[in-house]
């Protein structure tokens, strides 16, 4: 089980009560049911068969009572697992931000989605199950050894071969069908989200067909994906119903050869035979489990790429000088693979603006840039020093700049704290947003209850602008600061930002654009 889904015994001993006692009550059943039946051949008087009919019904009702009662135990047993692994996750994703970053989103929402409840999934599928075959299995061949030893032996080796050889078969064909499968789901989860997180401004753009025909191919391959490893699947659930096939007949020539000797009752025969055949629907569902536990091996590696990361950042941060320069020496960025490489000599004050089609790694360069994506070759420099290592020097703002569902007071406060309401007017003043704010029914105070929802794609660019420039950040890399303006709009925001003296924190800094080809 991996460090995130944390999983300790004492946790499991309730859902595999609960599922064992479930199972004990159906063998129980069918064991009271077969002497019953076998007793009444025999045409007794009725009053011999009444505690028996009355075990049969209380059975048949307890039965149901404890399946749903080890349903609700494992189900939320596996849900708390889940849930504490979300919480670890985000722990581990906040304290290593640059390491988390390495991920791409499509990975990380597999990872904190797909990936978590795969390996919780377990619990339900896996786990739980194969402590209710191990717990019920031995107490249905005790119970057989007392009737018969050697029949209960004949069951055991019956028990053990389908607890081993089909969910091995099973897991076989699986095993290589999730790596197709957990491939096919980061390319749709990435896909999906690339059309629903931009759609305007893929349609914008004209691209939001192309994106659509990807997610359409992304889909298609994920659902093709899901029924890899039928065939394997379907030759473990036959082999377990040839061993379960096997044993009964082995206990029925055993059991018959013991009952000729004319020692045992119709009953003790009876009650043997279907005593196998229900001993084996708890290992029945081992397979399955086989393959859930397969299934979740690959979510279980790369949730450790999760856990691995350290709890807190232990680098001590140097301050960048007041006036610091960008360097970019034979810098080489991507992320799987080779996007670019890029030379920068930015001093003090510089603007560099970098216009490029959509999907050609200008968000990679600034990622890289910012000391937030390590490069695959050269080396960025601040004032020497990796921007990792530096604090407060460069601000990246990212095309996709969350907008929490709180005051635009607090929005703003991301960038500057200690800014006061004058200096976030001023800025929003300058960004094109005094008039949106002045009609505000609380101005700054004015809660966004939809978060990004509760502004156009225009004023949420501008408010983000904001946001950057009330920082004190020297260095500024802004990730497409026109997206969703008019051209009008567009012109106004790139002059202000290419003017020598800038609103906000610092008149002076160092500006990079990327911006797409329009």
């Amino acid at each position: 089980m991996n460090t995130l889904v944390k999983l300790r015994f004492r946790e499991l001993i309730p859902a595999v009560v609960a599922g064992s006692v479930t199972m004990i009550a159906s063998i129980t059943l069918t064991v009271v049911s077969a002497w019953l039946i076998t007793k009444a051949w025999e045409m007794p008087p009725v009053m011999d068969l009444t505690v028996a009919v009355t075990a049969v019904r209380a059975l048949g009702i307890s039965r149901a009572m404890f399946r749903y009662i080890e349903r609700i135990v494992s189900h939320d047993l596996a849900l708390k697992a889940a849930s504490r692994a979300r919480s670890s996750a985000y722990q581990r994703l906040a304290s290593s931000p640059n390491s988390a970053l390495t991920m791409r989103r499509g990975e990380l929402l597999s990872r904190l989605g797909v990936d978590i409840d795969s390996v919780a999934d377990v619990i339900v599928r896996a786990v739980i199950p194969a402590g209710v075959a191990l717990l019920t299995g031995v107490v249905a061949i005790i119970f057989t050894a007392i009737l018969s030893p050697a029949t209960a032996l004949v069951l055991a080796i019956g028990l053990i071969a389908a607890a081993i050889i089909p969910p091995l078969l099973a897991a076989r064909g699986v095993k290589t069908a999730e790596a197709r499968r957990a491939e096919s789901s980061e390319a749709y989860l990435s896909s999906l989200d690339q059309v629903l997180s931009n759609q305007a401004a893929l349609r914008v753009r004209g691209e939001m067909p192309a994106a659509l025909s990807k997610a359409d191919v992304a889909a298609r391959s994920y659902s093709s994906s899901l029924e890899a490893g039928a065939k394997d699947t379907a030759i473990g659930a036959a082999s377990s119903l040839w061993i379960h096939g096997f044993t009964v007949i082995g206990v029925l020539m055993v059991s018959a050869s013991l009952y000729a000797d004319g020692s045992h009752s119709p009953q003790w025969f009876g009650v043997l035979v279907l005593l196998s055949l229900a001993a084996f629907e708890a290992v029945s569902v081992l397979p399955d489990a086989a393959i859930a536990r397969t299934r979740a091996a690959d979510a279980t590696r790369r949730l450790a790429e999760i856990s691995a990361l350290p709890e807190s950042v232990s680098l001590e941060l140097r301050t960048a000088s007041d006036q610091p320069v960008l360097r970019a020496e034979n810098l080489v960025y991507g992320w799987d693979s080779d996007l670019g490489t890029s030379n920068l000599d930015l001093t003090f004050g510089s603007r560099h603006e970098i216009i490029a089609p959509s999907g050609t790694g200008k968000t990679t360069l600034l990622l890289t840039l910012a000391g937030l994506l390590e490069p695959r070759g050269g080396q960025v420099l601040i004032d020497g020093t990796n921007p990792s290592e530096l604090k407060n020097a460069v601000l990246f703002s990212p095309e996709d700049a969350h907008i929490f569902a709180t005051t635009v007071r607090d929005n703003l406060a991301l960038g500057a704290p200690e800014a006061t309401d004058a200096e976030m007017t001023s800025i929003l003043e300058h960004v094109g947003l005094s008039e949106w704010v002045q009609g505000l029914p609380d101005g700054l105070g004015t809660v966004l209850d939809s978060g990004a929802d509760s502004l156009s794609g225009g004023q949420r660019r501008r408010l983000l602008l904001a946001r950057v420039l009330l920082s004190d950040a020297p260095i500024l890399l802004l990730d497409e600061p026109t997206e969703h303006l008019d051209t009008a709009g567009s012109s106004e925001i790139l002059s202000m930002l290419a003017s020598d003296e800038l609103p906000g924190k610092r008149a002076r800094r160092t500006v990079v654009i990327v911006r797409h080809v329009r």
